[in-house]
């Protein structure tokens, strides 16, 4: 495969990676952030770019190395766990995305309805491969943050810029508990560690792998629009308003305090919104997928047992609430941990 063909595919993996990071990053920022440290949620929110480039980074040394994943029973055993990682932050941007839409799109539609072809639409969309969304990706990188942060600057005022101070939100203390709760939002830079699905059936040379700065570029890039657009809900909203907005999906609203839904800009910055998050939704059950069929090659079904894990996640989501995958994102810090640890034996 010529050289140039590699580099995209890495290209368009890392794109993918970005966006899913970037949606990561404001999903846990408006569900988690918000209520711990009110306006300072995107302070909070921008430490996790740190661990978005050691990850990134330990991705690239793993695919650089060239050690075939899976060969060894730790190998699959640290597959196995990557996909129940990428996972478990596909059924939180997929939840974000139902409860975002409820309060926008569709206000009277019914929870469990909405999962449902939520999911049935990111499966059809993850229908044969990931190339397809890895690809999208790529051809939205410019697009999708410009749209995304200038539909986000055209719904603020003047008058919004109250919801700026105090700088701190509620204190010093509840920043840093924020800045602990954000640092899972890094997981899904995890998709770097699996090479994009076309060059593993061509057999890409390891030396084609580009540099770490190739990478951790389009991922911070992605991840700072997420903390970004955690800086517009801040000076959209005042103090006071935050801190009795209890519904997940209300809190991921940039509106205006002074001209509330602005008609055509409004909607187009929620289309803008939902498309990140479907995109990265999308390229997160892709990659769980891939790992789940490098750990076991003869599994003919890895996309349908991933879907099927989706579905029991998102009925449970359904019956006690879609914020208890919030509530469980810190301690993704723990087996994130152990799998950098390990990855050099994956």
């Amino acid at each position: 495969m010529p050289e140039e063909r590699i580099r995209a595919a890495y290209r368009a993996r890392a794109c993918a990676a970005g966006i899913a990071c970037g949606a990561q990053i404001f999903s846990v920022g408006a569900g988690l952030l918000i209520p711990v440290c009110l306006n300072a949620a995107y302070l909070a929110a921008l430490p996790a770019l740190i661990p978005c480039a050691i990850v990134t980074f330990c991705a690239q040394r793993h695919l650089a190395s060239g050690r075939p994943a899976g060969r060894q029973p730790i190998g699959k055993a640290l597959l196995i766990l990557l996909s129940l990682m990428l996972l478990f932050c596909c059924a939180s941007l997929l939840c974000a995305a139902v409860v975002f839409t409820q309060q926008t799109l569709l206000p009277q539609a019914h929870l469990t309805t909405c999962l449902m072809l939520t999911l049935g639409a990111a499966f059809l969309c993850a229908l044969p491969t990931g190339t397809g969304v890895s690809r999208l990706a790529f051809a939205l990188r410019f697009p999708l943050p410009c749209a995304l942060l200038l539909f986000a600057l055209l719904s603020l005022s003047p008058d919004s810029l109250t919801g700026f101070f105090p700088l701190l939100g509620s204190g010093g203390r509840p920043l840093m508990l924020g800045m602990l709760c954000g640092l899972s939002s890094c997981a899904p830079a995890l998709i770097l560690f699996l090479p994009p699905e076309e060059l593993t059936k061509s057999c890409a040379p390891p030396a084609a792998v580009p540099n770490s700065g190739f990478f951790v570029g389009r991922v911070l890039a992605g991840g700072l629009v997420g903390v970004l657009m955690l800086l517009a809900l801040s000076l959209c909203e005042p103090y006071e308003l935050l801190s009795e907005q209890s519904v997940w999906g209300m809190r991921m609203m940039i509106l205006s305090s002074s001209r509330p839904r602005e008609g055509i800009i409004q909607t187009l910055l929620v289309i803008a919104q939902l498309f990140a998050l479907l995109i990265g939704a999308v390229s997160l059950l892709c990659a769980a997928a891939q790992s789940l069929k490098t750990a076991f090659p003869r599994l003919c079904l890895s996309l349908p047992l991933c879907a099927l894990v989706l579905l029991a996640s998102l009925l449970l989501s359904a019956e006690w609430g879609t914020e208890w995958g919030l509530y469980a994102s810190p301690f993704l810090l723990i087996p994130l941990g152990i799998f950098l640890l390990l990855s050099g034996r994956m």
